[in-house]
């Protein structure tokens, strides 16, 4: 706003985007599977907007070793900027805590571990560090004022009821196998199940909104590439499924250099970027989430968890394990229209796969 500070209508406009980022990542009308994708999931059995639980770790999905990733592409419906260009999603399990992928994505000083070409990403404003996310208009926590009815899960802030499905305890349950001997000494053995509840844990980039300027140098290419973004986290909404994080990301350009030209440097645009990270649950934990009154992630029919592998994986395969889908919608001078999708669909599958081999360091 020139003082400082963030314009009024900014929180507004990054909620918007959120809004949109979701809702394009979730939309089956949209897309278009590739050939391989759309035998996979007819093998599987997998609709657009089921969950893909993996099996056991030992069978490597999700590590260095997977080439498994589901990738689409499609065009946005609007006849606004950048239209014309054609849009890329893509999903793959990753064999990293949703908090630790999160964590690798947002911090600028890691953007080389994944990104070879990239010379470097600044944080050059930072709208929202995420430190307050109850005073902070960036978080994305639906509030409501008390009317004499809590809703179960609710936390109170200054006489506000605030729902967030990442701060919500989780319920973990455990199995004891109890001996009783009666008078005559007959042993018989009892199963008590115990439940108890255990924050959980949450990223600290929840909440965060910066703008960064990035610089890659692609091999073969004599200029730099250059973007600079909005990028911003939250925790996915009850309404989205919960469970995760959703990271969005939109080019812009500031006033200052609108009308300037840097040697030796193309600017490209970021007209969407989203990466939705899911926690992955087991069969037994799935049904009691869906059985809680969950919503549809797309906004149709309920999604459910699909197994994808001929042996079931144990909560302990599953705790540093996520979904991630991305959404890659770009305009850049150095790749000409009829290559777009091509080079995007190559993009997308190179992505995951270098995600995926930091896993395993």
């Amino acid at each position: 706003n020139g003082k400082g500070s963030h314009s009024p209508i900014a929180p507004q406009a990054v909620d918007a985007l959120v809004a949109m980022g979701y809702r394009a990542a979730c939309d089956p009308m949209m897309w278009t599977p590739v050939a391989k994708t759309r035998k996979y999931m007819t093998e599987k059995g997998l609709r657009f907007d089921d969950i893909p639980v993996p099996g056991p770790m030992d069978e490597g999905e999700g590590g260095a070793g997977d080439s498994t990733c589901l990738v689409w592409s499609g065009k946005f419906p609007h006849k606004y900027h950048g239209h014309e260009q054609p849009a890329v999603r893509s999903q793959g399990i990753v064999n990293m805590s949703p908090e630790d992928l999160v964590d690798l994505l947002m911090d600028s000083q890691r953007v080389s571990e994944y990104n070879k070409s990239s010379i470097g990403r600044e944080d050059e404003v930072i709208l929202s560090d995420g430190t307050d996310l109850d005073g902070c208009p960036f978080s994305g926590q639906r509030k409501k004022k008390l009317t004499g009815v809590v809703v179960q899960g609710a936390k109170i802030v200054d006489g506000t009821a605030t729902f967030d499905s990442e701060t919500d305890d989780e319920q973990t349950e455990e199995e004891i196998l109890e001996e009783v001997y009666d008078d005559d000494g007959h042993k018989s053995v009892h199963t008590i199940t115990t439940r108890s509840r255990r924050e959980r844990p949450r990223s600290s980039f929840v909440g965060v909104t910066k703008l960064v300027r990035t610089t890659n140098k692609p091999p073969l290419v004599r200029r730099v590439l250059e973007f600079f973004t909005l990028l911003h986290c939250r925790a996915l909404t009850d309404e989205q499924g919960g469970d995760g994080y959703i990271i969005v990301g939109r080019g812009i350009i500031p006033a200052s250099e609108y009308e300037k030209t840097k040697k030796g440097v193309m600017r490209s645009e970021i007209l969407l970027n989203v990466h939705i990270v899911r926690r992955l649950r087991t069969e037994k934990q799935s049904r009691r989430d869906r059985s809680g009154g969950g919503k549809s992630r797309s906004g149709g029919r309920s999604s459910k968890s699909v197994s994808t592998s001929g042996r079931k994986a144990g909560k302990a395969d599953l705790t540093n394990r996520c979904l991630m889908i991305n959404v890659n919608h770009l305009k850049s001078p150095m790749v000409p229209n009829m290559l777009a999708k091509k080079v995007g669909l190559s993009a997308a599958l190179n992505f995951i796969t270098d995600i995926r081999a930091l896993a395993e360091l």
